[in-house]
């Protein structure tokens, strides 16, 4: 059935779907931003736990036909061949799907979620203080390039958790972290965000003209 649709409808109805599934995280935002106080003691999966909580329970996820899993393994070929131990699978945070039965396809949305932070804080029974610096380069090592490399599925985004500071000033920095390793053509620019609750929104360019979305949410 798909190959009697056009790929006009098909890239339609994929871009709706996406579209559905960054406004439930938008709603699920809003709400736990409204009943929660998230701090910088919050470890990065309690704060996941619950976007997947309010997502899994809404009845408008329901009425989309959107299913939504946590800590997704990721099944390339090299583990279904056995040439890998499915153990050492990688794993993302969220994966959304739909089914499509007009084209009898299944539409995946992938979400990668990182705590964020501008400037060096303190954070409960840690001894040391929690390092900025490494917090920016952890996302462009284990965010950024893990959906550039294809270590995650390339029809995903990343979202940042901003538990301390500004986001502006925080993809100010993430930038300059780039641009340490020379790749300046790879900094984060900013973009109107269509989607309500998720304003601070930026994309990157990066090889082979892949372009990574990124929505950062403060708490």
């Amino acid at each position: 059935m798909i190959g009697s649709l056009s790929t006009d409808i098909i890239s339609q109805f994929q871009e709706s779907f996406e579209t559905n599934c960054l406004s439930l995280f938008g709603e699920a935002y809003t709400h736990i931003n409204n009943t929660l106080n998230i701090t910088i003691d919050w470890e990065e999966e309690n704060i996941s736990a619950n976007f997947f909580d309010y997502i899994d329970k809404s009845e408008r996820a329901i009425g989309l036909n959107i299913n939504i899993s946590d800590e997704h393994r990721l099944y390339y070929q090299n583990i279904l061949s056995g040439q890998t131990t499915a153990k050492s699978a990688s794993r993302i945070d969220f994966r959304l799907t739909t089914n499509w039965t007009q084209a009898k396809m299944r539409c995946q949305f992938y979400i990668e979620a990182k705590n964020l932070i501008e400037d060096d804080c303190i954070k409960k029974g840690r001894k040391s203080k929690l390092n900025a610096k490494k917090n920016h380069e952890r996302y462009v090592n284990t965010g950024i390039d893990s959906f550039i490399s294809d270590k995650y599925p390339q029809n995903g985004c990343l979202i940042g958790y901003v538990l301390q500071g500004n986001p502006d000033n925080i993809v100010a920095k993430i930038n300059s972290t780039l641009d340490t390793s020379n790749r300046n053509s790879e900094n984060l620019k900013t973009q109107k965000c269509q989607i309500e609750d998720l304003s601070f929104f930026f994309i990157s360019s990066h090889l082979e003209q892949r372009i990574l979305k990124h929505y950062l949410i403060k708490f």
